[in-house]
């Protein structure tokens, strides 16, 4: 049999056959049992050993804490492996052991991805609104109970976004994390709840709420905890009316859901706008897509229409699928020197196709009683006058006109089983009077609205 003695003098043998299987309580007591012993453990590949076995880490980066932000909300390479083991260990005791690693080092990428987008597109209030990581006593809480790692390590960055108050104004409203929208009198954006202790002692039924939308209807998004003890990290849901409706929308945890709509930020399929039309500082993250196969985009006569669909599933319950669209019509950019130029749009043709294979024709003058003038000047600018009957009247200098609608229950479609509406489809055209309506200089010509889908594709935001 060998003696310490024996293990000491060969490191192979006390890496293989006895690091492994040391605590590292003792590992740190062998360190002072002799020089040699001290040594071998201060030999860096004998900390990669450790940090690979403990944390499931083949690198140096490490978690480091930040005093700004109050997290370890940034992974940093380290000088050698025994500082990172240090790193990680003093990371693992403020968040009580409830947090795996390797979902520590994900949430950590992506809330990094996150923020840089946000900031790039001018979303200053959304990342402003960021709170702090949970105190230690959150973490301390949640080790007694079944809450998913992943659930845990989103929120060791962030524990959600600051309260609203009855004088909030529209720009903080907007600002919600998982995007927003409007149509009518719909008003939409997903904050962020904020999380402590007390919610961890109360939670119940297997809910987690992760999102709160204050418009009208009242929204959630919540994670459901009923598969946790197979295994599994959680489904996300849409809930609503006190989470009497609820539908699928996700079924990976809340990492998973979160790292899909990172993704479709960077690919710039949800972008910043003004969300309210008659609201200026109303603006977030749109949830009308801009990329992607879901959008159509088509130029006529040197006017572009951009159009996108997303499914309502608070305006849906338990019958058909009812969808919301979004048009977006600017002049075309144009390289000839043509001097100003100016249409006005007159009316609408819409052709709904149903998933049960019927069709419905719509047409009328303007769009929501508005009926906007487009221009060029002589310098290049553009914009859009905001006339019709509910026209402001304003001119808008290198805007886009936008407007929302919606597509009113979709015969054929269930809320019960949306992954089954893939027929669906809308195009249209607008006809637009060259110069003005009051002062027409040329006949009437039509602009070809592209065909676009009403589906939901998943994970849905």
């Amino acid at each position: 049999m060998l003696s310490l003695e024996d293990i000491a003098e060969n490191q192979d043998i006390f890496q293989r056959h006895l690091l492994p299987y040391l605590p590292i309580v003792e590992v740190v007591r062998l360190q002072r049992v002799s020089t040699r012993f001290g040594s071998l453990i201060n030999d860096e590949s004998c900390w990669k050993i450790l940090s690979e076995r403990d944390f499931e880490v083949d690198n140096k980066a490490a978690p480091e804490y930040n005093p700004h932000t109050k997290s370890f909300d940034n992974l940093t390479d380290q000088e050698n492996f025994k500082k990172s083991y240090q790193q990680w260990a003093e990371w693992r005791q403020q968040t009580c052991f409830a947090i795996e690693p390797r979902h520590m080092i994900q949430s950590i990428g992506l809330w990094s991805r996150c923020k840089a987008v946000l900031r790039k597109q001018n979303l200053d209030k959304i990342v402003e609104s960021l709170m702090p990581p949970p105190s230690r006593e959150f973490f301390e809480v949640a080790a007694e109970t079944t809450l998913p790692s992943s659930l845990l390590a989103f929120y060791a960055i962030h524990a959600g976004q600051s309260q609203l108050t009855p004088r909030s104004s529209d720009d903080d409203f907007f600002a919600g994390l998982f995007g927003s929208y409007s149509c009518y009198n719909s008003f939409f954006s997903m904050r962020l709840f904020h999380v402590s202790e007390a919610a961890v002692a109360s939670i119940s039924n297997s809910i987690w709420v992760v999102g709160l939308n204050l418009g009208m209807p009242r929204t959630f998004l919540v994670l459901d905890l009923s598969n946790v003890d197979e295994g599994l990290e959680g489904s996300m849901y849409f809930g609503y009316q006190g989470m009497n409706h609820a539908h699928l929308v996700c079924q990976g945890g809340i990492l998973s859901y979160f790292e899909t709509y990172v993704e479709r930020l960077e690919s710039s399929m949800y972008t910043s706008c003004i969300i309210h039309p008659d609201s200026p500082t109303s603006l977030g993250l749109s949830l009308f897509p801009e990329t992607g196969d879901t959008v159509s985009v088509a130029v006529s006569h040197g006017v572009e229409v951009r159009a996108s669909a997303r499914w309502f599933p608070e305006r849906t319950y338990d019958g058909p699928m009812n969808f919301g669209y979004s048009i977006r019509i600017t002049l075309a950019e144009s390289d000839s020197d043509s001097g100003e130029v100016s249409c006005q749009l007159v009316g609408r043709n819409w052709e709904f196709r149903y998933e049960d294979g019927t069709v419905n024709r719509v047409q009328g003058e303007g769009c929501i009683g508005k009926q906007p003038l487009f221009f060029r000047n002589r310098d290049g600018t553009s914009g859009y006058i905001d006339l019709g009957p509910a026209g402001t009247g304003e001119a808008n200098l290198n805007s886009t006109f936008r407007y929302q609608s919606q597509s009113g229950p979709v015969p054929g479609t269930s809320s019960n089983n949306v992954a089954k509406t893939t027929n669906c489809r809308v195009k249209g055209t607008f006809s637009f009077r060259p110069g003005s309506i009051e002062e027409p200089n040329g006949s009437l010509f039509f602009v070809t609205v592209g065909e676009f889908p009403l589906r939901v594709p998943m994970p849905f935001y």
